[in-house]
């Protein structure tokens, strides 16, 4: 199934000085720019992607149409302006592991991103489908935290990474999507007075816990602190824990309890039974400081903590290698042995 869609929350009341998100009974456009749309991949309060065909150069891309959030804020223009700034400095980077962007554009009144079309789906759906083991989570986070690590090589803050803006092809790669875009287009006075606008922030609920973009946000970041790739970071291990254990590290009936429990981070320890328990407890700790509330006490950067989830993976690859060596050996001892058995057998009868 191509799948180049993220899941943004669609709750929340539209305002009135917003330009309302394309909802689902919005027909879709003919074309935007040179592309024409051919059906809608999935929708949210950030706007709507769609499969769409590139007929210059003969092929199927997924187009993100970001709609502006205030059209009749002062700085909207400079919202606009800064959304062009930053799809232009992502279809610029070139990764394995960040979802190339072919184009940018202007329609409607909104910004447009050509991306690749991704056959396969995101990282939320695929751990639900495939409940793999940790050693298999270890490996898909490392390769979207090198996704990570060059778009911040390259000036670029995700902003919202979460299981929804991974997606694992059919292929076996797995690829970043959706830098920077939805917090790019919150105005600086927003941030700066730490609210939180209902549909980019909107809380889902599920089983009386808050899950959605929340979730995964730094504590800098409802404060209005900046969102530099240390809040990449911080999100990356958030939803690290998740997919090791089966919940987020730190929950709540609502925002405020949960922010309250990220302020304090203590990170809960590995289970003794159950999900997770054989989980190293060196990968947690990995996961538990880049959890720290405070930046500083985080890694410094992507590849020091990617560094440590290499020497984690080499080293339970090595422990790996010798016991399999060590039942090899005592197979073929057990096969020596056994054969020396029957033959001792073989000799006691004939003699007899």
């Amino acid at each position: 199934m191509a799948d180049t869609r993220t899941e943004e929350p669609t709750t929340g009341p539209a305002r009135a000085d917003t330009v309302p998100a394309a909802s689902s009974a919005e027909p879709a456009p003919a074309a935007i720019g040179r592309y024409v749309v051919t059906g809608k991949l999935g929708a949210g309060g950030m706007g709507v992607v769609y499969r769409a065909f590139d007929p210059q150069l003969q092929r199927t891309v997924a187009i993100k149409l970001v709609r502006p959030r205030r059209a009749r804020d002062p700085a909207a223009a400079e919202h606009h302006a800064r959304l062009l700034r930053e799809a232009r400095a992502l279809a610029a980077l070139s990764h394995p592991n960040v979802v190339p962007v072919f184009d940018v554009g202007e329609h409607d009144g909104g910004m447009f991103v050509a991306m690749q079309l991704i056959e396969g789906d995101n990282m939320q759906r695929w751990l639900a489908r495939e409940q793999p083991p940790w050693r298999r989570i270890l490996g898909v986070f490392r390769a979207a935290g090198r996704g990570l690590a060059a778009a911040h090589t390259a000036g670029l803050v995700h902003r919202d990474f979460k299981p929804a803006n991974v997606l694992v092809g059919d292929d076996g790669r797995v690829r970043v999507v959706d830098f920077g875009l939805a917090r790019a287009a919150l105005g600086e006075d927003e941030r700066a007075e730490g609210r939180l606008d209902p549909e980019l922030f909107g809380s889902v609920t599920q089983v009386g816990v808050l899950v959605g973009t929340p979730l995964y946000m730094a504590p800098e970041q409802f404060v209005g602190g900046a969102a530099d790739a240390r809040a990449d970071q911080y999100a990356f291990c958030v939803a690290f824990f998740e997919a090791l254990y089966g919940h987020a590290p730190f929950v709540g009936p609502e925002l405020r309890p949960m922010l309250a429990a990220k302020r304090r981070g203590q990170v809960p320890p590995r289970p003794a039974h159950g999900r997770g328990a054989d989980v190293p407890q060196a990968l947690h700790d990995v996961i538990a400081r880049g959890l720290q509330p405070d930046p500083a006490r985080r890694f410094g950067n992507m590849p020091d903590l990617l560094r440590e989830l290499r020497r984690i993976s080499e080293a339970n690859t090595a422990e790996d290698s010798e016991a399999s060596s060590r039942r090899r050996g005592l197979l073929l001892f057990l096969v020596v042995a056994l054969v020396a058995v029957v033959v001792f057998v073989a000799r006691c009868a004939t003699n007899g």
